[in-house]
């Protein structure tokens, strides 16, 4: 089942510096950048679960730039944008709770 992402905007309470919504808005995802311009969650929260934070590792950085550019043109919604969420997703399993990721599918 494909993600579904899309750039969707971010809001005072959540501060990051975007935000995807996947799975038709059943799960927000919240990005910052850090000053070596690699990508990591900040929160993720799901439909039946809750907002679940933590300590999550940071992309690589070939797929922090792949993810940034992909959301200045707001074209989040292709197989390599997917390809690098599920392994991201994957790589913070210890982090996001593995009952929502399997519910939601994002591994």
């Amino acid at each position: 089942m494909p993600l579904e992402a899309q750039v969707y905007p971010t809001m005072p309470s959540r501060p990051c510096r975007f935000c995807l919504s996947l799975r038709e808005g059943s799960v927000f995802a919240d990005f910052d950048v850090d000053e070596e311009g690699r990508v990591f969650l900040c929160r993720i929260s799901f439909d039946g679960h809750g907002c679940c934070d933590g300590e999550f590792k940071k992309m690589s950085f070939e797929d922090s730039q792949l993810l940034l550019e992909a959301v200045d043109r707001e074209a989040v919604d292709s197989a390599e944008v997917e390809a690098t969420l599920r392994t991201y997703f994957g790589q913070n399993s210890d982090v996001i709770w593995s009952d929502a990721l399997a519910d939601h599918e994002l591994v």
